[in-house]
């Protein structure tokens, strides 16, 4: 069977039940005996009691974390049956845990079910409802896990194989816990990219508390007794230094793929402290239209869109609207460049001593100070603004395939994502006939990025790209 035909999983969810009693120990392996663990602690603003109670094969550690996500969203992606039970392949399971077919990942997958099976766990603090009225809850993760083989004489095995068939049942509080309020959406493809167990596990606890405290979101940093956090992860020794090596190549990993701006500890021995600083919006996170109007009027500074994307991404919308304000004043009222104009915005931008302040409004042609505009500059402006004339004239004077082909990444920049899959083949299909020109939409939508009216823009094209459809079908 090859990787092509192994399922997508297309539900992106987490509960926060499960993920705030962080049930799924960091460690990667355990030593025997290690069966057990027991933790109160505050989360969310209200105090939660945790005990674990394992098997032979220990309590739930490592690659458990991935498997108890990758379940609890197969069960909402196959319309949460009644009967609790989601039906897969070994293979596709394995596939959807981002693992290769291998018999050694069929072992992994094969204990961690039955470590997920085997331990039961005791909660008070549990909610069936935000806002609502805690109370205990006793259960295993998973209530049954059975096999369906094409020949009995397989049926012995201690572990699967990729013909394997599986019914896996979730328990009924698990379920329940599932169809409540309380599931929120989850980066889950982001979390499996990840590429150690320790740092998948690390990922959803830090993403968890940040969703769970808006002090968190509003601050943009989560700050935890490192002790405290030990026992989060479940981890068994709880020395200082012991943690310290557990979760340091983890914070480089977490600050790699940008989910994490820093993570810094402070104090010394028991009282140390760990602080996490968040990165307001990750490579992998869609743009919003708001941002999308900051990449446009960033852009028009002559700055790169690749730099205007990551710019944005990394700071907070208020900061990046009042940067770009400052640039654009002070840009308004210079005539000449040491380097580039695009380079001194993008100084302007990133500037962090306090160099730069508002420009003045520039002066109209009737007050402005005598020598402060040289006949050279207001020439090159002038040539300039012909050049950039005669080449918009060139386009409009391309066949509507060709306009479309020049303009097509552009407009795909600025509209694809707003009008959606359906209303984009509408437009392309407006645009190589002819009905709509590709130049001047583009330049349309970029006056609309720069006057903050793109909303409106949007909403008019929709109406123009609907009578379109409607035009077609009847015709």
């Amino acid at each position: 069977m090859t990787s092509s035909s192994a399922p997508v999983l297309r539900s992106k969810f987490d509960d926060l039940n499960l993920a705030e009693a962080s049930l799924i120990s960091c460690l990667t392996r355990l030593k025997p005996g290690e069966t057990s663990w027991e933790h109160s602690f505050e989360i969310a603003g209200r105090q939660m009691h945790v005990e674990c109670l394992g098997n032979s094969y220990g309590f739930p550690h490592g690659p458990d974390n991935d498997m108890m996500l990758v379940l609890s969203n197969l069960y909402l992606e196959q319309g949460q049956p009644k009967d609790n039970a989601v039906h897969c392949s070994a293979y596709e399971l394995l596939r959807m845990l981002g693992r290769t077919d291998s018999s050694q990942n069929y072992r992994i997958m094969h204990d961690s079910l039955t470590r997920l099976s085997g331990t039961l766990y005791k909660i008070a603090g549990w909610l069936d409802h935000p806002g609502g009225t805690a109370r205990r809850v006793t259960f295993r993760f998973l209530e049954r896990i059975e096999e369906i083989q094409g020949q009995a004489r397989h049926l012995n095995l201690k572990s699967f194989g990729a013909g394997t068939k599986l019914k896996i049942t979730l328990d009924k509080v698990v379920a329940a816990s599932l169809s409540s309020p309380r599931v929120r959406p989850f980066d889950l493809d982001f979390m499996l990219k990840l590429s150690g167990s320790q740092s998948r596990t690390l990922f959803r606890l830090l993403d968890t508390l940040w969703y769970s405290d808006p002090h968190t979101a509003a601050q943009g940093f989560l700050e935890y007794d490192l002790i405290e956090l030990g026992q989060l992860l479940r981890l068994i020794n709880l020395r200082p230094d012991s943690i310290r090596r557990t979760i340091v190549p983890i914070h480089e990993e977490l600050i790699a793929s940008e989910f994490l701006q820093s993570a810094t500890f402070s104090g010394r021995g028991s009282k140390q402290r760990v602080k996490y600083v968040f990165n307001p919006q990750r490579p992998d996170y869609p743009l919003t239209v708001e941002q999308l109007e900051l990449v446009g009027r960033i852009k028009a500074l002559g700055i790169t869109d690749t730099q205007a994307r990551a710019y944005v991404r990394k700071h907070g919308p208020g900061r990046v609207r009042e940067r770009v304000a400052m640039a654009e004043g002070i840009l308004a009222s210079t005539t000449r460049f040491r380097k580039s104009r695009g380079a001194y915005a993008w100084d302007i931008l990133v500037d962090e001593s306090g160099k730069y302040a508002y420009a003045p409004p520039k002066l109209s042609r009737e007050t402005q100070v005598p020598g402060s505009r040289t006949p050279k500059t207001a020439e090159s402006e002038k040539e300039a603004e012909q050049e950039f004339e005669a080449l918009r004239r060139s386009q409009l004077q391309l066949p509507p395939d060709e306009q479309w082909a020049v303009h097509r990444s552009a407009l795909r920049l600025l509209l694809q994502r707003p009008l959606g899959a359906d209303l984009w083949k509408v437009l392309e299909a407006s645009c190589c006939s002819g009905d709509l020109e590709a130049s001047v939409l583009l330049s349309e939508a970029n006056a609309a990025v720069a006057t903050l009216t793109l909303q409106a823009f949007m909403d008019n094209l929709k109406d123009t790209l609907m009578a379109h459809s409607s035009a077609g079908a009847s015709a």
